[in-house]
Order: C-alpha cells, then structure tokens, then sequence
C-alpha cells in the first residue's frame, strides 16, 4: 500500500479532505478528480509515489503550489503534491529551498538568515515551477532570470532514482532543468540556489486615468528599457470594477533596488515621457527586501493570511476564477500605434458589461539578457517584456456563453501580441495551444531538450500538455 510507505500523508477520494487536496489556484480545475493526492515530506516519498505509479499504469502529475494556468498539475492520475516539502535555508554561500515552498514563505524564512532571493510577483507560487520554468519577475533586470541562479538540485527520476544534478554532475540534467520547465524530466525535491545582494528595497506605485493609457503604456515601455536595472516594474489595465471611482485605470508599481532620491527622478521621468500626470503616485518607505517584497505581493496581510484560501485556518488569499489568457514575450518597446492595438484588444467597450479582464505587463531585459541563448535552456535573452491578457468569470454555472466568449476574446488579444513576439515563456503559457508551441517556447534549445527527455525519461513518465516531447496540440476546452 502506498500509504504505508509514505511519511507524508496519501488523501484518496473517500477521505472528507479530497475537495481541498484537489484545488489549484485556479477554480476551473475543482471538477478534476485524481485517483489520489500524495503530500510528500521527502524526497523517499516522492520516490515511492514514482514507483507506485508506474507500478498501477497510473498518469503522474507534479504539483507544486497548484498555479500552473493550464491545469497541468493535475489529471486523473496521481497528484505528487510537494508543498510540505517547504523549506529555505541558509547553506554556506547557496540557499537551499524545498521543490514546494511558497515565495511568501521562502522570503519570511531567509528574512532572519539574511539572505535574499529572486521570487516571482505572485506570493503562493513554488520555486519548483518557477524556477525550471525560468523564473520572471522584479529582480530580473537586476539578478538574471531565476534559474540562472540554479547551483545544484535534487532530482527523482522516472526509474526511481536520486540525482544531484549542477554543472559537474549529471550536466545536461542541470541544463535541462534550467528554463526548459516542470514536469517534463523528473521531480526536483530541492534547489541549490545562489542568493542575491539586495539588503533593502523601495515600493511604488503609480496609477493613472485609462484617458492616458495609450501615452502611459508606450511610456511606461520605453522608460523600461532605458531605465536602470536597479528598477523591477509591472504595468496593468484593469476594469473599472477594480478602478478608483468605477472607472479604468493603468497602475504601475514594482521596486527600486537603489537609493530612494534616484527612484523619485525616475518616476518624474516616466511622468514627463507619459505627457500626463498620475492620478496618484506613492513611494514607500525604503525597508528590508522581504519587508518590502512582503508588502507588495500581500499588502498588509501575515504570511498566514495570505496564503490561498483553505490552506490554513487564517488563509485569505484568493483563488482565481474561471479564465482564459494570451500571453508572449516581445523584444523591444512598442511604438504608440501599436500600443493603441494592445489597448483596443484590451477593449474599453466591454466596460458596459462589467467584465473581469486585465492587460499585464513586466518588463525584462537588463542581466538576464546577457546570458547566451544556449547556455541553459531558457532561451529567451533577448526578451525586454511579458506581456499578456487574461479574462475571468467568476460563476460560470450562471453564464454558460462565458467559455466561448472568453476563448475568443483571448484569440483577439493573441493576434494583437503576434506582431510583437519574439516567443512565449512557459510559465505563463496562453489558453489557446499554437503550432509550432515547442520552438516558441525553447528555441533552439528545443532538439537539445529532447535529447535530454529521451536519456532521463525515456518512457515519458513526466508528462503533461506542453511537456518537452509531448507533441500534444490541445486549447483549453470552450464547453
């Protein structure tokens, strides 16, 4: 019995707490119903989920939080689920972290080690998807993506095995896991990770009248591009629902990882670039990173209160409701008549019908682009943003047209993105599934990718739609 060889604990179907065992981050993925979710506390766990698996011909799917947009965490099969293996230690000059433990949590954690770590914009999401994936967020300018920060990692493989994997030991393994995504080599059960230098931080945020958007969202690019790498920053469209006064509105917030006077020029700057004044702009006190980052990914929430709903008794973080999203990741700053195009697919005249939707913006470039396109598999160097669209529905019991109304909305902020792209980061991978997906998301590191899959796993145990070596074409279902 797998249960009897499990630390950790095994929730089947009939046990009262299955409900919870199974949800994402997303809610369209409630109706899925695994055979049964594993929560791992080790690595000896992780392998015995493995073994049983291929034992019973079961489908295995890793999760690591549970945020991968497209449901990939999940399935019929089992659910290897390594959120209880969450740890973030100190080690010498590397951080070692759990393959499920939180942003919030890892940043609470080294708080008192005095350590910092690059993390994404989104508090609940695991390293081990985030950092295989490659790894996006503020720091990138400054640090790199964060899988260049990748040192070492523990592995499970599909035979059952235990590797440690850096660039003397198993080296293509290391490559591989650097950029070319979860789920498709073996479980990583802990990172070795080189921590950054960044003592303190500023916050800031700016908002703006959707009036403006059009100069604000070419501004915003360019002053991106030109601005130092010291600046992480963001920029999303959002609905009136979410505006000041019911009204739409362009926020745009990140941080500053150099001196406060330097951040006041530079948002000056964007305001004169823009040729419009905000509506407000609030620059926080300088303070300790994970203070800062704390403050910008949960607000005034405890890391208790901001995990994700149901996971604790003090949970509050939301869940996301139904969506479909077009994501791609563009080289350089648009100019403002195709700015204008990203603004009409957006598009202002859905605002009658109170629809949930946002147009998402990060900017890149800077140290992560002066890493070779080869040298991990993470491909994209050349990338200056991830841009993207997502639209929501929150009962979609009551509005059955929503799917198809969705879907298609999505397909019209892809065409709009298409003139821009210079590929698409898996992470964040669009709703609707293209041809020729493998090359947009790796490059030329693609044919390498699969040399790698066919020595590590051979029998494509670790699978899920957009898996290296998958070859499945699939859009999220419309009905």
């Amino acid at each position: 019995m797998l249960r009897d060889r499990l630390r950790g604990e095994l929730v089947e179907p009939s046990d009262p707490r299955f409900p919870q065992a199974t949800q994402l981050q997303n809610t369209e993925y409630d109706a899925v119903r695994p055979h049964a979710v594993a929560y791992c506390a080790s690595a000896r766990d992780v392998v015995a989920c493995v073994r049983h698996a291929r034992e019973q011909g079961l489908r295995v799917h890793v999760r690591g939080n549970g945020h991968s947009m497209n449901g990939w965490s999940t399935g019929e099969g089992l659910v290897i689920d390594l959120s209880r293996m969450n740890h973030a230690v100190a080690d010498g000059p590397l951080v070692r972290l759990g393959g499920g433990v939180q942003s919030l949590d890892a940043l609470d954690a080294l708080k008192t080690q005095h350590r910092q770590i690059v993390t994404g914009t989104f508090p609940t999401v695991s390293a081990g998807g985030f950092l295989t994936g490659g790894g996006l967020g503020w720091q990138t300018r400054g640090f790199g993506v964060g899988s260049d920060r990748i040192a070492a990692a523990q592995v499970v493989l599909a035979d059952g095995r235990t590797v440690r994997c850096s660039s003397v030991e198993e080296p293509d393994l290391y490559w591989a896991l650097r950029g070319g995504g979860g789920g498709s080599f073996g479980i990583v059960t802990e990172f070795e990770v080189r921590p950054i230098d960044a003592p303190t931080l500023t916050g800031f945020e700016t908002l703006w009248a959707y009036e403006d958007a059009v100069d604000v969202l070419t501004a915003w690019q360019e002053w991106a591009v030109a601005g130092p790498e010291e600046l992480g920053t963001s920029l999303v469209v959002l609905p009136g629902m979410f505006g000041p006064g019911g009204r739409p509105v362009v926020r745009v917030w990140g941080v500053h990882l150099g001196p406060a006077p330097r951040l006041a020029l530079e948002l000056d700057a964007l305001a004169e670039r823009a040729g419009a004044k905000p509506i407000s702009r609030t620059v926080h006190p300088t303070g300790p990173y994970a203070d800062v980052m704390h403050e910008a990914l949960c607000g005034s929430q405890t890391v208790a209160q901001c995990h994700r709903t149901g996971s604790g008794p003090e949970a509050r973080g939301h869940r996301h409701p139904y969506t479909r999203q077009s994501y791609r990741l563009t080289g350089r700053a648009a100019t403002r008549a195709e700015s204008a195009a990203l603004l009409d697919a957006w598009d202002a005249s859905l605002e009658e019908e109170r629809s949930e939707r946002y147009l998402l913006a990060i900017a890149l470039g800077g140290a992560a682009n002066r890493t070779a396109r080869t040298e991990t598999a993470y491909a994209h160097r050349d990338a200056q943003f991830l841009i993207g669209y997502q639209m929501a529905c929150r009962d979609i019991a009551a509005d059955p047209g929503a799917p198809a109304r969705l879907t298609a909305w999505a397909d019209r902020a892809g065409a709009a993105l298409a003139p821009l792209a210079c590929g698409s980061y898996i992470n964040f991978p669009s709703s609707r599934v293209s041809e020729g997906w493998e090359t947009d998301y790796f490059g030329e590191n693609h044919a390498r990718l699969l040399k790698v899959k066919q020595v590590y796993d051979p029998e494509n145990v670790f699978r899920h739609a957009q898996s290296v070596g998958s070859g499945v074409r699939t859009t999220k279902a419309v009905s």
